[in-house]
């Protein structure tokens, strides 16, 4: 399964929180598990990403987003080939 994950970081987190955030994402890259990252774009601003993800369900990306909780505003779209 294909999905687009669209994450815009909270605003005004405090110093402590912007570091939780820093190490969960260097954390997903490092050890992605079963989530493959297809394509990932961050804004210019570093504000937010867009990725495309392949997961085996959607369970399996819930579980890796956990990690982010609290900490930015996620939408999630299961997505497919345009062709």
């Amino acid at each position: 399964m294909s999905f687009l994950v669209v994450s815009h970081q909270k605003p005004n987190l405090k110093p402590d929180q912007l570091k939780a955030l820093y190490g969960a994402i260097e954390q997903f890259h490092a050890h992605p598990g079963d989530v493959v990252v297809e394509a990932d774009y961050v804004l210019a601003d570093r504000s937010g990403s867009y990725s495309v993800v392949s997961v085996p369900d959607q369970a399996t990306l819930n579980g890796a987003m956990s990690a982010f909780e609290g900490l930015v505003d996620v939408e999630v779209r299961e997505v497919m080939p345009a062709g």
